[in-house]
């Protein structure tokens, strides 16, 4: 895989995860194609937005995936949350933990290993929460795949 292969699918997960974010959260009112759009006109800092380099084909099956599988994926991830409930995170964290397990249950092992989805869930819990949540986001992942 090239640098730019890599760069363009972590921009991707990063435009699903605010995707995601948007369309989970309580107030949410929009639509799945106004989340895109404001995600692909603001992106992580208002003034930049994210390039149009980065393929629909991408990230559209991911919050696609999410979106029509957020129970089953739930119910994945609640028994490793240790005195937490989904409702109680934080919405970015949540959004993050639920693209990661889609990737790892739901995408097969050789487009995208678990190793891989759980490392890109790290990489945008830096970029997107703080190292207590990294952490957190780590060690649910870990313990699902231990139990895998």
């Amino acid at each position: 895989m090239t640098k730019d292969t890599f760069s363009t699918k972590r921009k991707a997960r990063e435009i699903a995860v605010q995707v995601i974010y948007a369309l989970t959260s309580p107030t949410n009112e929009a639509t799945l194609a106004d989340a895109i759009d404001f995600v692909l006109e603001s992106g992580h800092f208002p003034d930049e937005g994210y390039e149009s380099s980065v393929p629909e084909e991408i990230y559209i099956p991911l919050i696609k995936g999410v979106m029509t599988n957020q129970t089953a994926i739930d119910e994945l991830i609640t028994p490793y949350l240790n005195n937490w409930t989904m409702d109680r995170l934080a919405k970015i964290d949540a959004a993050i933990l639920r693209l990661a397990v889609y990737e790892m249950k739901y995408i097969d092992d050789s487009v995208v290993p678990d190793k891989v989805a759980v490392n890109e869930a790290i990489e945008l819990s830096k970029f997107f929460s703080d190292d207590k949540s990294r952490k957190f986001i780590n060690g649910v992942l870990n313990n699902i795949l231990k139990d895998a």
